[in-house]
């Protein structure tokens, strides 16, 4: 099963697999093109990372959460707000999820500005679906290599992970103006290995086989 993620402009270690460990809170202003505002709560363990997606707009009101794996390689994903016989996971490898997201060039600036606290830099990112202006703090020390294939629609995992830029953008801009990413919130804290797993009462999906038609005689 091919598993199309589209997470743009997604903003987003092995030290272990991570420098930082904590949570981080991210709007996302119209989401995919959609109109719909998304705020993303990242965590980050020690050899994971978590991504409750919380989307509303006129088309769209859900509550996604993503559980990613580096070591096997497989992600996680169910709704939260699912209900009786709907409390499905599905869980996938890193190949199958697709995109058509390509990086044509990743320059940085000798732009720097405070953004919550943070010292950031700012990159101008061109790709196949537009131009992006990219305030990078290191301070936030993530490898983005680890996860670039999870995220391949990922403006900022592409580009930062292809330069082998360990940061987190702390704010993103489309060069038309039409959307934008923004940390809010940054806490670094111990995350409980509780936070990487699917709650008991969600049953993992197994795609059923076609039936052979039976032969006739």
């Amino acid at each position: 099963m091919k598993l199309k993620l589209i997470i743009f402009p997604l903003c987003l270690i092995v030290i272990n697999a991570f420098g930082f460990e904590g949570s981080i809170k991210q709007v996302v202003k119209n989401y995919n093109g959609t109109g719909a505002t998304v705020t993303m709560n990242w965590q980050f363990g020690s050899h994971n990372c978590r991504v409750d997606m919380l989307a509303s707009g006129k088309d769209v009101n859900s509550n996604t959460v993503l559980i990613l794996d580096p070591a096997s390689r497989t992600l996680k994903t169910y709704e939260a707000n699912a209900s009786g016989a709907q409390k499905l996971y599905f869980q996938v490898d890193a190949s199958s999820i697709s995109a058509s997201l390509s990086v044509i060039s990743v320059n940085p600036t000798q732009e720097v500005k405070q953004i919550n606290g943070y010292k950031c830099e700012k990159w101008l990112v061109v790709t196949s679906v537009g131009a992006y202006n990219v305030w990078v703090t290191r301070d936030i020390d993530i490898d983005w290599s680890v996860y670039k294939d999870f995220f391949k629609s990922s403006i900022e995992v592409q580009a930062l992970a292809n330069q082998g830029v360990k940061g987190f953008p702390m704010l993103t801009e489309s060069a038309n103006g039409t959307n934008n990413a923004s940390v809010e919130s940054v806490s670094a804290q111990t995350v409980s290995a509780n936070a990487f797993t699917v709650p008991a009462e969600y049953t993992l999906y197994v795609q059923q086989a076609a039936a052979t038609p039976a032969k006739t005689k």
